[in-house]
């Protein structure tokens, strides 16, 4: 690398692109301190053919997500489900989304999108989980979150759902800023464009988050328990 004030352009592209493409394999999790968060994976995304929202990708991955959020529970993982919701006459989000395109043009569906949560088969929560209801992109943004995860222990965030360059990309920001370690599943995420999918990617590996795939962070969280039993187990360490 060059010295201060030595720098030429083509060192920094080349430096950014190597940065941005880096391998950032899983990191070890710990399931008593992490949590896998599923972005609104409700019908307005995910149910085919119903929504001017619809994400074919996020229909076809919702089978993996189930069975990735199947192993952290079974591996007594936190799952938290977030899912967006405009219900109190739209008062309760964000007044500038009717002024961006992705607001405009569903006026006729207004009474009827984002006004109960309703997931489908296969990801419905159940009792141990827990769900919070969010009204912009980000989960943290007005919503118990925050708390939640600090009461928890929480220091991993796992991001899974839809869309990628949106509503995950906004909360796995919004994780990093607020100090937790983010993983951000290359295919547990979902948008309607995969050129800006492979784009969000890039970004966040480059400064918020590592990008796995769910094979990765399946045998990170397994690893992570695999040492929590070894610790539990050795002499001297039982209180």
């Amino acid at each position: 690398m060059s010295k201060l004030g030595s720098f030429t352009e083509a060192e920094i592209r080349r430096l950014a692109r190597s940065q941005y493409d880096s391998p950032s394999p899983a990191r070890p999790l710990d399931p008593d301190h992490t949590a896998i968060l599923v972005v609104d994976m409700i019908d307005e995304f995910v149910k085919p053919n119903w929504s001017p929202y619809w994400i074919p990708d996020a229909t076809r991955q919702a089978p993996l997500i189930r069975s990735t959020v199947d192993t952290f529970r079974q591996q007594g993982a936190l799952v938290v489900f977030l899912a967006y919701e405009t219900s109190l006459g739209g008062a309760n989000f964000p007044r500038t989304l009717q002024g961006v395109p992705i607001g405009q043009g569903v006026e006729e569906f207004e009474d009827d999108l984002f006004q109960r949560v309703a997931f489908s088969e296969p990801l419905i929560p159940t009792s141990a989980d827990l769900l919070v209801l969010k009204h912009t992109y980000s989960g943290f943004q007005g919503t118990p979150l925050l708390p939640v995860l600090r009461n928890r222990d929480i220091t991993d965030v796992v991001v899974s759902g839809t869309m990628t360059n949106y509503c995950c990309g906004a909360t796995a920001r919004e994780a990093f800023w607020h100090g937790f370690r983010v993983t951000f599943a290359s295919d547990l995420n979902s948008t309607d464009d995969p050129l800006l999918h492979e784009a969000e990617l890039r970004t966040l590996r480059r400064g918020y988050a590592s990008i796995a795939a769910a094979e990765e962070i399946v045998a990170a969280l397994r690893a992570g328990a695999g040492s929590r039993r070894l610790q539990a187990a050795l002499p001297g360490e039982r209180t």
